[in-house]
């Protein structure tokens, strides 16, 4: 359930392109919150409170545009769900600077424990370098949902947000090591260290 879950979040632009050629929005929008229940569901109340930090700034927006696709029967707010999801996720980033731990420190800490305050501080900008990239990358799939064709939406949402998505992520993976020069035995480390080699 978690991977069948897992994917049908990353497929949904396909997923949904696909299913609005034979299927009502209503029933699409019915089918999603169905897959939602059966992911609650599957989930022990002790998991779901651990992981609600992560899940909830994805299941919410999905939620919210799949109620609201079931109500109108308007395929709008299916095509609105991934600008939705980017806003949860920049609520979620830009809430954790408010906070003693910004998002990208908590995952920081989770692989390599505790980190100096240089790091503390490149954390934060991280955080906010995210916060820009879900706030434009919204307004993106927004703009595509509301007055692009379908087909547009669903190149956009379904793989060029990912591709972009993919190229910060690795540019950031990269210049951190590049500036820190700190390996916990990941699998790119041996890798990492000929590039640029762990301070003496």
């Amino acid at each position: 359930m978690p991977g069948l879950f897992s994917f049908a979040i990353a497929a949904y632009p396909v997923l949904v392109y696909l299913a609005l050629g034979f299927a009502s929005p209503r029933a699409i929008a019915l089918g999603t919150l169905a897959l939602l229940a059966l992911r609650l569901a599957a989930t022990s109340p002790a998991r779901l409170r651990a992981v609600a930090r992560v899940f909830s700034p994805v299941a919410v927006p999905v939620a919210a545009t799949a109620l609201w696709g079931a109500w109108s029967g308007d395929p709008r707010p299916l095509l609105l769900t991934p600008a939705a999801t980017n806003l949860g996720l920049l609520a979620a980033f830009a809430g954790s600077l408010l906070g003693e731990q910004s998002a990208i420190e908590r995952l920081a800490r989770a692989s390599v424990g505790e980190l100096p305050p240089e790091e503390l501080s490149y954390c934060r900008r991280v955080t906010l370098v995210w916060c820009a990239f879900f706030l434009l990358n919204g307004a993106a799939c927004a703009a595509f949902a509301l007055w692009a064709s379908r087909e547009t939406w669903a190149l956009y949402t379904g793989a060029a947000a990912y591709a972009l998505m993919g190229v910060l992520f690795v540019s950031e993976y990269l210049y951190r090591h590049w500036r820190f020069r700190r390996y916990f035995g990941a699998p790119t480390d041996r890798l990492l260290k000929r590039w640029f080699p762990p301070q003496a």
